[in-house]
């Protein structure tokens, strides 16, 4: 990190001066009881003991009033307390029905009779209904909420989507973004022991499995979206914690039962299958079968009485979901051309006399295949075929997914200085084509993957009173994240008979699998380019963490240390089948009837791809990461009515070393060795500061004023170490495999380029620079500076408002750029075409950009990388192909205001309401795991990337409620008409942004200079970087709002006190509201040989692909349950 001089001056006399936080020890999975002790008269009590007591467990905590009058009691176990408070002098105090919430204080400010008379409160004293002790801003969803609100899935971020400043993104699989910034750089606890995965930096099990943690297990999450504490860390984004339940002494239970079937709900108007016929292609709206089954149960009490406690939760989901196979922009991809060339258009004609996308299409595969584009009326039959076959790889995916969750946990209060527990999860879920999950996915039939995990982890924490101002808590976790992935067998007909066979039979696929083909506004079918994974990862953890809290009169210290050891084993090497992709189905179809001939002067033209890529080398690899963190902080209780905090957290994360061999510097490579590649990142002046306040200005608990500063360090995911690590490009071999993962990129026309379908068979008969990868000098991992001012205002009736300005500004944050790019030397100017008049940039007008070309050919000698001569990259560095430096020059910004309003749980209801009106701006912040090529429009020009973040959205508006009815009616009617509950919710936001995209790659083109050029890559500079235009902007277009209304309602029937039944009924997206969840971001496809410079605008772009079609939008969807209760 590097800060600016000043700013760390300011901070270091603000933190010098006592400026700081005060407000109440807390951690990731406790609360906390306090307040001011008063006599009769008012005035405070010094010395008086107060001993609270858990009213489940009876574990008790004695603490005394300092000076002031003014006492904590710290590490409380959620749940309800006694209070009792004695003085000498004094009658004692007592009151009942203490309510204690994670990361909060309750207050209980008790009056002290007069001597020989004692006072007994039986009124609940509950969590506050306004925040006066903590600067932090968050929110906590507690047990009411967590068990009554309906949500589509069980996940975290469900939950987490509730809360201001968070928003999902994109994809929409359950990754979420705070105060925007990147999905990837939060941080996931459970019961404050990490739950991450690090290679993906997502919740350990990822999306993918229905939920990782039994909900019947949770108490409450707590969600910060900036938490000045310093107990948190390794989080640029958000804190999430879930905090489980524990044993007591009663036993208490659950057993459940859910089903749902999309029979009930309604169909998504996209779920579609397309069938070509001999009028053109005909689409229908489709309704798969889609169920899920949940059920499951849980049972807690005392194993010995006031001793040792258990809880025990299992749950089964079970879901049948088939998928759908679509072409990304169906009415581009399956559009027939003209039997012949309209009046006026030409194949290589330009501006008005340009042909539709449909009939250039065609013309390609007139002049790759016939030879000729006269041969266009020829052509059309062949054409139709051909979609007529590719169509035979759509529809319907059987579809399935089956998990398992272990869930046990021990509570030992081993004596009244010592509580332990001990917890295990256990997730099993298996899924054959689950690796996509969409309703409709653009993947072929057999393309889809199937997706497996095995996680197992356990916690144990040691609770410590050392003296009754002294207390300690340990945490050790061990855990294994074990994810496995495979391509799905056989493979269709088509793939199997013109794919893996070829050429009449005479060729045969030497891997058994067939390569990935991509065709731009269609879909992709083979092998995955991500395939095969047979460990991917297999990761293992285990952490130790050491916290104390010495509270001395009205400050409370927090000091202590938090190590992670992450061991990462990983096994798949990405597009080791090989991967083609095309522009257009001309281009594609023109190479497959090529390909099919038996006569090698016909199949070797099957070259008209835009690109192809294939790796070699070994498929495993294993390394370790070490994050560790020390923290330290004063909490001042300054005066009753301000609380301040300072405090400081130190990170570090210890990367791993490079492998021996595997750096290409010195010996052979002379001046064309990478240094880099034999050097990890080195970030050790991670010093987070943060400061914060808590003031009550009136003193009476009905307004709050709260503010803070803080740095936030996250840290580099471990998937991006694995690409510095195994791809450097050393080509060196052993026993005939690369040393290094070598990742080959061809053109059409580069030498050594497969003809369709033909693979690479071995590294030796690879004719291509292979790509490197490295950390760039100087490399940093990202932070934010984090601030907000909020202030609540109680207006009676337990309901508050509040108005909150929160900000973030991302630094450092990682990019890729490609450091092996040509000097562009020209530029080269693309005329539009555009006959419908809708696209942004008028039809005939002309976009000029700087072109990357390619440099003189050339050999690379055998024995300079590896032992196999092969063709220049035409590169500044000919050895290498693509060369991506893993950079830390991203920055972002985000502001917001949230207003809120909040009713606590009274009379049966609860209720909250909160707008969030922001804007979040970033220079191109890139949310990939492992690494791209090349991440801008233009590596010269970053500032072209700046504008709206992929996770800007400006205004949100979340309401939820949980309404009880009351028992109002006595006798058998009330059976009938009591112990009813309705729970709505209702969500709304401005869409998601997307960025115009071109496709193509510019293989000929004529630069401004007059010559003849061939792109480095695909693009319109010819980059291979992000397929936009500059002049149109990045982000400038947006997704429709969308809106969801959640409902459920519940009727209980008591079998006795105790014990009762409940049935439920619930709808999500009960208006159907057609939310797009994707739209055609193709906007130009850039020049093929039939339209040489020109950009031709597709009637498709921004049509919508996909409506309600992931985990966080779904069509209406009906679910009926009942619940045992005892």
């Amino acid at each position: 990190m590097q800060m600016n001089p000043l700013r760390s001056l300011a901070l270091a006399a603000v933190l010098m001066s006592g400026t700081v936080i005060g407000a109440f020890a807390q951690s990731a999975v406790d609360g906390a009881v306090g307040g001011i002790i008063h006599d009769p008269s008012g005035a405070v009590v010094p010395g008086a003991e107060i001993t609270v007591t858990n009213n489940g467990t009876s574990a008790a905590q004695t603490v005394k009033a300092d000076d002031q009058g003014y006492f904590r009691a710290i590490h409380l176990q959620p749940g309800t307390y006694t209070v009792e408070v004695t003085s000498a002098g004094f009658g004692a105090y007592k009151s009942t029905a203490v309510v204690v919430q994670v990361g909060l204080l309750t207050n209980v400010d008790a009056s002290l009779a007069a001597a020989g008379t004692s006072t007994e409160v039986t009124v609940t004293s509950e969590v506050p209904a306004i925040n006066t002790t903590s600067p932090d801003f968050n929110s906590v969803i507690e047990q009411h909420v967590l068990q009554n609100l309906p949500v589509n899935n069980y996940r975290w971020s469900s939950y987490a989507a509730l809360t201001p400043g968070v928003v999902s993104n994109s994809d929409g699989f359950g990754l979420l973004s705070f105060r925007g910034q990147s999905v990837l750089q939060n941080n996931i606890t459970i019961d404050g022991a990490d739950d991450n995965q690090a290679f993906f930096a997502e919740e350990r099990g990822r999306t993918r499995a229905g939920y990782s943690t039994a909900q019947s297990a949770v108490q409450e999450f707590q969600v910060n979206t900036s938490n000045y504490t310093v107990e948190y860390g390794r989080a640029v984004g958000g804190v999430v914690n879930s905090v489980t339940k524990s044993g007591t002494n009663q036993f208490h239970g659950e057993l459940y039962f859910r089903d749902r079937d999309a029979g009930w709900g309604s169909k998504s108007p996209t779920t579609q299958l397309t069938t070509v016929t001999s009028s053109g292609p005909v689409t229908n709206v489709i309704k798969p079968k889609d169920w899920r089954k949940q059920f499951g149960g849980a049972v807690s009490g005392p194993i010995i009485k006031d001793k040792l406690f258990f809880l025990l939760a299992i749950d089964k989901f079970k879901r049948n979901f088939p998928g759908t196979g679509v072409a990304s922009s169906p009415a581009t991809f399956f559009a027939t051309p003209d039997a012949a060339l309209p009046t006026g258009k030409t194949c290589n004609g330009t501006g008005t006399a340009a042909p539709s996308a449909a009939d250039a299409s065609n013309c390609t595969l007139a002049l790759n295949y016939l030879g000729s584009y006269t041969q266009y009326a020829n052509a059309v039959p062949l054409y139709n075929s051909g979609l007529t076959a590719l169509n035979t790889m759509l529809g319907p995916v059987p579809r399935t997914g089956d998990q398992n969750i272990f869930f046990p946990k021990i509570d030992w209060q081993i004596n009244g200085r010592n509580h332990a527990t001990f917890e295990v999860n256990r997730l099993n879920w298996a899924s054959p084509a689950g690796i996509q999950t969409q309703a409709t996915n653009t993947y072929g039939t057999r393309s889809f993957g199937d997706d497996f995990v095995k996680l197992t982890f356990g916690v144990a924490k040691l609770d410590t009173t050392i003296t009754s101002n002294l207390v300690n808590e340990v945490r050790y976790q061990y855990g294994r994240d074990f994810e496995y992935e495979f391509a799905q067998t056989p493979a269709t007909s088509y793939e199997q008979n013109y794919i893996n066979r070829a050429r009449g039979g005479s060729y045969t696929n030497p891997f058994g699998l067939p390569p990935n083909v991509f065709i731009t506004n269609g879909f992709n079918f083979g092998t995955q380019t991500f395939l095969q994974r047979q460990r991917y990862p297999d990761e293992r953890r285990w952490q130790v963490a050491d916290t104390a809290n010495w509270t001395h009169g009205s400050h409370n210290v927090k000091f202590g240390m938090d190590y992670l050891h992450t061991y990462d084993l990983s096994q798949n090497l990405r597009s080791q089948f090989g991967s083609y992709s095309y522009s257009t189905v001309g281009q594609y179809l023109g190479d497959w009837y090529n390909g099919q001939s038996t006569d090698p002067t016909v199949y070797n033209k099957a070259k008209n791809y835009s690109s192809y890529q294939q790796a070699f080398g070994p498929t495993a690899f294993d390394f370790v990461t070490h994050d560790i963190g020390i923290f330290a902080q004063d909490e001042w209780k300054a005066t009753p009515n301000l609380s301040i905090t300072y405090g400081l957290r130190y990170e570090l994360q210890l990367f791993p070393q490079p492998y021996a061999g595997l750096p290409v510097t010195g010996g052979s490579f002379g001046t064309n060795a990478i240094a880099q590649t034999g050097v990890m990142p080195s970030d050790k002046n991670n010093i987070a500061p943060r400061v914060g306040f808590a003031w009550d200005p009136f003193g009476d608990g009905k307004t709050s004023v709260r503010g803070g500063f803080g740095l936030f360090f996250g840290r580099t995911i471990n998937s991006t170490i694995y690409s510095a690590l195994t791809s450097t490009g050393n080509a060196t071999q052993i026993n005939g495999v690369p040393a290094s993962q070598l990742t080959f990129n061809y053109t059409s026309t580069q030498s050594g380029a497969p003809s369709y379908p033909a693979v690479i068979s071995s590294v030796g008969s690879a004719g291509a620079a292979p790509a490197s990868t490295y950390f760039a000098k100087g490399f940093q991992n990202p932070y934010s500076e984090q601030f907000d001012l909020s202030i609540q205002r109680t207006i009676g009736w337990r309901t508050t408002i509040g108005a909150s300005y929160i900000g973030a500004l991302g630094r450092s944050m990682p990019n890729f750029v490609d450091a092996n790019l040509p000097t562009p030397t020209t530029t080269v100017t693309y005329t539009v075409a555009d006959t419908t008049g809708k696209g942004p940039l008028p039809n005939g007008s002309k976009v000029t950009t700087r072109f990357y070309a390619k440099g003189a050919t050339g050999t690379v000698a055998a024995g300079v990388n590896g032992p196999n001569a092969y063709a220049s990259s035409q590169r500044p560095n000919p050895v290498f192909g693509a060369v991506t430096a893993i950079v830390s020059n991203a920055s972002s910004s985000y502001h917001g205001v949230v207003l809120e309003a909040k009713h606590q749980l009274t009379n049966g209801l609860s209720f909250s309401v909160n707008y969030t009106y922001s804007h979040a701006l970033d220079n191109g912040v890139n949310g990939t795991t492992f690494t791209s090529a090349n991440a801008y429009t233009d590596p010269l020009n970053p500032s072209a990337d700046y504008g709206n973040s992929d996770n800007n959205v400006p205004q949100r508006l979340v309401m939820y409620a949980v309404y009880q009815t009351p028992k109002f009616v006595h006798g058998p009617l009330g059976l009938l008409t009591n112990a009813w509950e309705i729970s709505p919710s209702f969500a709304a936001q401005s869409g998601l942004p997307y960025s115009l995209a071109s496709s193509g790659t510019p293989t000929t083109a004529l630069g401004d200079n007059g010559s003849s050029l061939s792109a480095i890559g695909g693009g319109i500079n010819g980059s291979n970087g992000a397929f936009r235009i500059a002049n149109i902007g990045r982000n400038t277009y947006k997704l429709p709002r969308t809106m969801v209304a959640d409902l459920r309602l519940s009727k209980r029937f008591v079998i006795h006190e105790g014990m009762d039944v409940e049935l439920l009924g619930e709808s999500f997206n009960i208006a159907n509201h057609y939310n797009i969840t994707g739209v055609t971001t193709t906007g130009y496809t850039i020049a093929t040989s039939a339209t040489a410079n020109t950009l031709t605008y597709s009637s498709a772009f921004g049509t919508r692909t996909s409506v309600n079609s992931n985990l966080a939008y779904s069509p209406r969807q009906i679910q009926l349950g009942a619940k045992f209760h005892f």
